[in-house]
């Protein structure tokens, strides 16, 4: 089956996701845990982990593009908000990866995070 490299269309209905790499002024890591719904194109999801206590984003998907606004509390006893915009795009072992360029409204900051689907296994003695 051949498929163009272009997707125009994702669903983040039920997927996880964990940091792969994330910016120096970021709170999220490695250890932040997302888990999204998707409802028509607007997407949702909570997050924690890490020195993230609980976490919120709500936005909208358009093709491989993902526009949301985000609120947390820290471990530290922060609580901030931002906007992201995202691109989403496929790897090769079919998980999906999700570049965050993120404005911090509470407080300085911006940069970049990389956040990539955690992927599931199947337990065979399970039936």
């Amino acid at each position: 089956m051949t498929q163009s490299s272009h997707i125009s269309t994702f669903s983040l209905d039920g997927v996880r996701m964990a940091g792969a790499a994330t910016d120096g002024c970021a709170v999220v890591s490695a250890e932040t845990a997302f888990t999204f719904e998707q409802t028509g194109n607007v997407v949702s999801a909570r997050y924690r982990g890490g020195d993230i206590v609980d976490g919120y984003l709500i936005g909208r998907l358009s093709g491989a593009s993902l526009h949301f606004r985000y609120v947390q509390a820290d471990k530290n006893g922060a609580l901030d908000a931002g906007v992201s915009d995202c691109d989403l795009e496929r790897l090769a072992d079919g998980r999906l990866r999700l570049v965050e360029h993120f404005q911090w409204i509470t407080r300085e900051g911006r940069g970049t995070n990389v956040f990539e689907e955690i992927a599931t296994v199947s337990d065979p003695t399970c039936t």
